[in-house]
């Protein structure tokens, strides 16, 4: 357990808030249970390295995620169509893979068979009609997005000119 005490110094507000701010950090990441029992597997731009939870070439990994008890990738291929790949964490090579959706920024949506998986940076929550399992996240990764171009539209419809970088 750690002890915290504050002692008045004379520093500027941001700079005292950004030293607390530090020292709070440092102790959650150091008391954290998960941070020295479970260390990060590792990953790469298709998911889980030495892994069945693993894109297949040409997809990418858009999401990934590892609980106690499962192990998530969250694929996308050229066409930008989404994949689930789910197993047990008992049972690697048991792989679900399903058709998956991005529901909110940071949020993947897929189903089979009655059973639903929501895919966080928080939590990974399955979901039948007669239960409902919520899996803290140990491990969430993201890959990042590409940015799009798109022509900005003036009122009427025209296309306005996108100016030279």
């Amino acid at each position: 357990m750690f002890v915290v005490s504050l002692v008045m110094v004379s520093k500027p507000p941001a700079a005292l808030l950004t030293g607390v701010a530090a020292v709070f950090g440092m102790a959650a990441a150091l008391t954290s249970p998960t941070a020295a029992a479970d260390p990060a597997y590792p990953t790469d731009d298709r998911g889980f390295v030495d892994s069945q939870i693993r894109c297949d070439a040409p997809q990418s990994a858009v999401a990934f995620s590892r609980t106690e008890q499962s192990i998530v990738a969250i694929c996308v291929d050229q066409a930008g169509r989404y994949q689930y790949r789910g197993a047990q964490v008992a049972n690697k090579d048991a792989v679900l893979t399903v058709v998956a959706e991005p529901t909110v920024p940071g949020e993947f949506f897929a189903q089979k068979d009655g059973v639903t998986y929501t895919v966080t940076a928080q939590n990974l929550i399955i979901k039948t009609d007669e239960w409902v399992r919520t899996e803290p996240v140990l491990q969430f990764g993201t890959q990042p997005m590409l940015a799009v171009e798109m022509p900005l539209s003036r009122p009427g419809g025209d296309v306005a000119p996108v100016p030279p970088r």
